[in-house]
């Protein structure tokens, strides 16, 4: 009896290390973007099973400090398996094969409940996907989880619930994270996963980002399909995205605008022109409030660092010190949610099955912290007048930021996400955010990514906006930026990895980045493959990455000089032959080579010698004609003798006698 007993708890206690036992990579997702993720998958360092079990742990340890979480896919670990086995066989679904996303709690996300934040919807059940959330599901994503929210997207100074308040990243005691997409930024910095979807009425993408330290987007009005997407202000609403980095931003609105934005980004700022805003920069202290109030002083001072930055990088800044009317400001704070939010949610609540059929239903129910009675009046359709003075208001507004961008050839605006510091929830201090005012109401994209880390241990950030659907150039001024910047992924300080990466691993993992392609260490890859394949497993990951370490040294030094051959690892004896052959058939290629070599050295050396003797004998020859020459002998002058003709007397001719 006695020894069933220890066994029991014996089984017990493995049962339970087993349970409790983390998940662990030989990669440090907290650290990676989205990109970087997927490209380790396809390397095989880490499986989208494990990359699920990283993030699910991740929630499990962590969350309780944020209440970033509204609902977990309880369907993701088996959906990552699915998709793995698809990657084994060679099939892939998209540019998101295997990553994990997610949500805000007002996107339909099929298998969870969408509620928007009030325990009133906690049984609304899609039909189906939103339409953006096909499309990630279509390129190959995971929804892990929804994300908490300020309810129905009612506050961006906060993310307050039925669900209970969502705080701040950097620092949760009661600090707001903003709203009304907080669960959302808090997640992607917190490292819960590395994307997620908001929406964006005022500044409820943009505000979260910009307190999570994360690049947050709202894209052009009506690039992104709100079907499936619970509404607050049908004229302002749209999905936005929260990523790490500017170049994963890019790639999710490329998937989820279905085509009509490609993501073909530079980082170049040369020859950008961007306007600055002063009133937006710098404010005036005669505004208590509002995007003309003063900005903080260590803000100001990131934003003169940040312009200069831009200034060294090569884009021309261009002030703009009257660019804020208030008749435009007057146009941006008269909304239609209150008229439009009845008709439009009641649109919408036809796609799902649950308890609540009606947005009167909704309001007269219990379970929802925010009164929603005021909102009843606008249970039918909003008039076509109203729509069309709401139009030409918004016309007139975006005629006079136009003229702007074409007087003064810009860009781009720059100006803070957020002018006063972050603040504790129930604190009277409020922010503001001249976004909220500016390319939310006439449609105009914007993009937030951070800029520096405040003394109080927060981050802030600046803002860009560009002219409708030129989301191009928004995302090649921000890259730009960022890198200039230095920023980096990096989780919060509260949320550190659940793991580290031996030492011993890194260099392997280096390694093995440089030898993916080389063909002679092919099996060698292998066995590094099936390490991280089962990573997990092992007692030991460092010594057995030293082992393989080792390995590559003594059998793949000689890179691309001596192969080793694909053979079965009981082949010991084959091997060793193979082996000894190699070094055989290498020696007597060194011989042949050293024998050709001390030929040709012996034919030149001849050649040379010969040479050197003839000119020897030439010189001596030369030489010895030279001694046997005499000196030339002095002569006297000739002198030429007169030679004096003989006049030859001719004798007489003796005359004839007669």
């Amino acid at each position: 009896m006695k020894r069933y007993f220890i066994l029991f708890v014996a089984s017990f206690f493995l049962l339970l290390s087993s349970v409790l036992a983390l998940t662990e990579a030989p990669v440090d997702v907290t650290r990676m973007s989205l990109i970087e993720i997927e490209e380790a998958m396809d390397k095989g360092y880490i499986t989208s099973e494990q990359l699920v079990n990283i993030y699910l742990e991740r929630i499990e340890k962590y969350d309780e400090k944020f209440n970033a979480i509204n609902q977990l896919n309880e369907h993701a670990v088996e959906q990552a398996k699915q998709l793995d086995s698809m990657r084994r066989e060679g099939n892939i679904k998209g540019k998101l094969h295997g990553i994990p996303i997610i949500v805000k709690c007002n996107i339909d996300a099929y298998g969870m409940p969408t509620t928007a934040g009030t325990k009133t919807l906690k049984d609304n059940m899609p039909k189906q996907n939103s339409d953006v959330v096909e499309l990630l599901i279509d390129e190959g994503a995971i929804v892990i989880a929804s994300a908490n929210m300020s309810e129905l997207a009612f506050s961006a100074m906060d993310s307050y619930s039925s669900y209970g308040h969502v705080w701040n990243v950097f620092n949760n005691e009661k600090y707001t994270p903003f709203g009304s997409s907080g669960g959302s930024a808090v997640s992607v910095k917190a490292g819960f996963a590395a994307a997620a979807l908001g929406t964006d009425t005022n500044s409820s993408v943009r505000l979260p980002a910009a307190g999570a330290g994360l690049v947050g987007l709202r894209p052009t009005y009506g690039l992104l399909s709100s079907k499936g997407v619970i509404p607050y202000d049908y004229e302002r609403d749209t999905v936005g995205v929260l990523t790490n980095t500017v170049e994963d931003n890019s790639l999710i609105l490329s998937i989820i605008s279905d085509g009509k934005y490609r993501s073909e980004n530079s980082s170049s700022l040369k020859g950008v022109v961007i306007g600055v805003p002063t009133q937006y920069m710098k404010g005036h202290k005669d505004y208590k409030s509002g995007p003309k109030s003063l900005t903080d002083v260590e803000i100001v001072s990131m934003m003169e660092t940040s312009v200069n930055k831009l200034k060294e990088a090569g884009a021309t800044i261009v002030e703009l010190p009257t660019f804020v009317k208030d008749s435009n400001l007057t146009i941006a704070n008269n909304t239609m949610s209150g008229i439009t939010m009845c008709y439009y949610f009641d649109q919408y609540i036809k796609g799902t099955t649950g308890t609540i059929r009606s947005f009167r239903q909704l309001a007269n129910s219990s379970g929802h912290v925010q009164a929603l009675g005021g909102y009843l009046a606008g249970c039918s359709a909003p008039s076509d007048a109203r729509v069309n003075s709401r139009n030409s208001k918004k016309a007139v507004y975006r005629e006079y930021v136009d003229k702007v961008f074409e007087e003064n050839r810009l860009d781009v605006i720059l100006y803070p996400s957020i002018k006063s510091k972050v603040f504790k929830i129930g604190d009277p201090k409020k922010t503001s955010s001249p976004g909220s005012t500016f390319g939310s109401v006439i449609g105009y994209p914007s993009i937030t990514l951070p800029m520096a880390m405040g003394d109080d241990g927060f981050s802030y950030s600046l803002e860009f906006l560009s002219k409708a659907n030129q989301e191009d150039v928004l995302y090649n001024v921000a890259a730009g930026f960022e890198s200039i910047n230095g920023n980096k992924v990096n989780p919060s300080p509260l949320t550190p990895s659940l793991y580290t990466v031996p030492e011993n691993v890194v260099k392997l993992n280096k390694l093995y980045e440089e030898n993916l392609e080389e063909k002679h260490a092919k099996v060698w890859i292998e066995e590094v493959k099936d390490f991280y394949l089962n990573y997990n497993k092992l007692d030991n990951r460092n010594a057995r990455a030293e082992e393989l370490l080792k390995e590559y040294e003594e059998e793949y030094n000689q890179k691309g000089i001596i192969n080793k051959l694909k053979v079965k690892k009981s082949d010991h004896k084959v091997i060793k032959v193979i082996k000894i052959i190699i070094k055989i058939a290498l020696v007597l290629l060194a011989l042949y080579i050293g024998l050709y070599i001390f030929a040709y050295t012996v034919y030149f050396y001849k050649k040379i010698r010969r040479r050197i003797r003839r000119y020897k004998k030439r010189k001596a020859m030369l030489e010895a004609k030279k001694r046997q020459t005499k000196k030339p002998v002095q002569r006297r002058p000739v002198t030429k003798k007169v030679v004096k003709k003989k006049v030859v007397k001719k004798k007489p001719v003796a005359k004839r006698r007669k």
